[in-house]
């Protein structure tokens, strides 16, 4: 029983010095002595608050960057949540921390977080640290049918840039929706646009019985001003080029020896220059 009140006690101390920055407190508590919970519930903490020297002496000190201490949320999940520190995202994941793992609940991982939280930086930075792009949650959601949905243009934008595949569904609402057919039902004129020229396909005769095939072809030609069947055959020309260069697409297409015509229509630049 005193064991169990001591390591309460080291327990709320270690959390307490990490919630109030105390990195002298924190490595005088650590070269004490600390057992596997404690280290891993204070590194959740410091990431959460996004404190890198920290996280260095906690990791140092013994704590997994891989543990799973709340509802199966890794540290990685954690900073990516609340304080978005990029620095802290690129130390975790050069220690050793699973980029891609998913949380237990939603099986979302730290780029979903990303995306919902609505950060391009971050979710560029995730994608830099070779974050899976089209990695699907407990409603098959990828990062860019959360990003459609929520009408983030610019993370859409990223995502899109680095070769996420444009055409996979999940549920929207108790629906099977592709992007595209969430962004046209939002009626967000400028994501469809992005979304086609990437290479999105409608793949249904009709959404909820309303949305036709011939009311897609309506909007995307007198509203977008684009005729659908050359800009489709053109999109699934680059698309299949872009499919081989996967993954870390834009890394790759740095170090080709690409004419700059070739270059800037498998790397999107319309997409820079026009949103």
């Amino acid at each position: 029983m005193d064991n169990e009140n001591v390591n309460i006690s080291d327990n709320i101390r270690m959390i307490t010095a990490v919630q109030e920055n105390n990195a002298r407190l924190v490595k005088q508590l650590i070269e004490r002595g600390q057992n596997q919970f404690t280290l891993d519930s204070s590194l959740c903490w410091a990431t959460r608050l996004g404190y890198l020297p920290l996280v260095i002496l906690l990791v140092e000190g013994g704590a997994d960057p891989n543990s799973e201490v709340w509802g199966g949320f890794s540290p990685l999940i954690w900073v990516t949540i609340f304080s978005g520190d990029t620095d802290v995202v690129r130390y975790l994941v050069n220690s050793g921390a699973d980029v891609d793992h998913c949380s237990s609940k939603r099986k979302q991982t730290a780029l979903h977080a990303a995306v919902i939280k609505g950060d391009a930086r971050l979710v560029q930075c995730l994608i830099d640290t070779g974050a899976s792009l089209d990695v699907q949650d407990y409603l098959y959601k990828t990062p860019l049918l959360h990003a459609t949905q929520r009408n983030l243009k610019n993370v859409v934008k990223t995502l899109i840039l680095n070769n996420c595949n444009v055409n996979l569904p999940g549920f929207v609402n108790g629906t099977r929706l592709s992007p595209l057919l969430v962004a046209l039902l939002q009626s967000n004129l400028e994501i469809t646009k992005m979304l086609i020229l990437a290479g999105a396909k409608f793949e249904l005769l009709a959404i909820y019985q309303t949305f036709t095939l011939s009311h897609f072809y309506k909007t995307v030609e007198d509203c977008l001003n684009l005729e659908v069947r050359p800009v489709y055959l053109q999109q699934q020309c680059r698309v299949s080029i872009r499919e081989l260069l996967k993954p870390q697409f834009l890394q790759k297409l740095r170090q080709l020896e690409l004419p700059p015509p070739l270059r800037e229509f498998l790397s999107m630049e319309e997409l820079n220059r026009a949103f």
